[in-house]
């Protein structure tokens, strides 16, 4: 529910960067993705400091009790800081797919899942680690999503890229 803003921001900028890319003005692709990026963390931004600052608020709704809430007062800070990943790491990889290059997009998804089940796999059945660590997975996935799609868009080979 609370990526909501961070997929709607992302499915504009794939819009928004074929749109300009079509009218032939590439060079104003990276500050329109960097607007974009920074909106759509302002939304997130706005989401993680209500949810760390009340998360047995937000916790309460499942009506589990007190135990569940302390509990998951640790996960819901970790996901919460990966749902500020996500409002960078998603409008990147969105960049990407409207630059029109599928296979690069393709590649850094692979890549992505790759190294996101190797670490939960690794966290939570070899080093049987808590499920705190788990979510860390979000941080994993987002950030290696984010830092191949950003190295992509700022090598500017998608310039070259014919559709």
């Amino acid at each position: 529910m609370f990526g909501v803003f961070s997929w709607a921001f992302a499915s504009t900028t794939n819009s928004m960067v074929s749109n300009i890319i079509g009218q032939g003005r590439q060079d104003e692709v990276l500050p329109l993705v960097r607007r974009i990026v920074s909106i759509s963390f302002s939304f997130s931004l706005f989401i993680f400091i209500l949810l760390v600052w009340k998360p047995e608020w937000f916790l309460s709704f499942y009506q589990q009790g007190d135990d569940f809430v302390q509990d998951a007062i640790p996960v819901v800070y970790v996901v919460s800081i990966a749902l500020l990943m996500m409002s960078f790491g998603t409008i990147w990889l969105n960049a990407v797919t409207g630059t029109g290059n599928t296979k690069v997009n393709l590649v850094i998804e692979l890549i992505t899942i790759v190294i996101y089940c190797t670490y939960v796999y690794l966290v939570l059945e070899y080093w049987n680690l808590p499920i705190t660590w788990g979510w860390g997975s979000e941080w994993v996935y987002w950030l290696s999503m984010f830092s191949m799609a950003f190295v992509y868009m700022k090598s500017g080979k998608w310039k070259n890229k014919v559709i």
